[in-house]
């Protein structure tokens, strides 16, 4: 993903590297960040309010000081409604950034990395950062817990920071040296 993001951030048009990391950032689903208005965004409280989402609820997506940041620069620009707006499609936004993906993909040497593995690898990210699985579900806005471990892949490192934090307090505890 490192090489993705340099490549992408280095040669990707303004709107396609904007759509990727607004995606990655939120970890939104794609035609979310797609469909994104500005009437939506509410730089104030940095709340992005999403209407309807694929599991038919609404949903209010905090915003990071980096989010906004991508979008007020956006905004600086914007004539239109939309965050991702493209005048040759029929909805008036970005609608298929396949072309610029491959392309990203091409030059930083990565085959099979889908525009999906974004949301995934926020959710990965996310859990390595250990607030449990209720939070990334709220994150992800997943009714079901379930569906939020398919997503989520725990690298070693966090499970064994907390194994040593179990063991130490077990050694506290208990008065063992070993």
């Amino acid at each position: 993903m490192t090489k993705f993001l340099q490549v992408l951030c280095r040669e990707a048009s303004a709107l396609i590297r904007d759509f990727a990391l607004l995606a990655l950032y939120t970890g939104a689903r794609k035609s979310n960040v797609l469909e994104m208005e500005w009437y939506n965004i509410d730089f104030v409280r940095k709340i992005w309010h999403i209407p309807k989402t694929k599991n038919g609820k609404a949903q209010n997506v905090p915003l990071t000081d980096e989010i906004i940041e991508i979008l007020q620069a956006r905004k600086l620009t914007s004539k239109s409604k939309l965050v991702l707006p493209n005048d040759r499609t029929k909805s008036g936004h970005l609608e298929y950034p396949y072309k610029g993906w491959y392309k990203i993909c091409k030059k930083a040497g990565i085959k099979n990395l889908r525009i999906h593995d974004l949301r995934r690898t926020f959710a990965s990210c996310i859990a390595d950062e250990g607030p449990g699985q209720y939070i990334i579900g709220t994150a992800l806005n997943h009714s079901d817990i379930k569906s939020t471990s398919i997503y989520t892949k725990v690298s070693s490192e966090p499970v064994r920071q907390y194994m040593s934090k179990v063991t130490q307090i077990i050694r506290e505890h208990s008065g063992i040296d070993i």
